[in-house]
């Protein structure tokens, strides 16, 4: 069981990892978006939108990482 455990928490850890990694570029492509815009409405929107996404699929990775952790803890229990 204990291995079982360790595998489970390897994959969160690298599940996250990638996670955050991914949410990052896109926080930085959106940036990128925005100042890159030259004051184009339809350019700016298109780069908050990337931003609000990426931050919107971080939350999701993160709450995953607790649901995750809290269903390890109760099969542990």
């Amino acid at each position: 069981m204990d291995q079982i455990n360790t595998l489970f928490e390897n994959l969160l850890n690298i599940g996250t990892g990638v996670g955050v990694a991914v949410a990052a570029f896109f926080v930085m492509w959106g940036a990128f978006l925005y100042m890159s815009a030259a004051g184009s409405p339809r350019q700016m929107e298109n780069g908050k939108s990337a931003i609000v996404n990426a931050l919107a699929g971080l939350a999701i990775v993160l709450m995953a990482r607790v649901i995750a952790g809290m269903i390890q803890d109760a099969m542990a229990s």
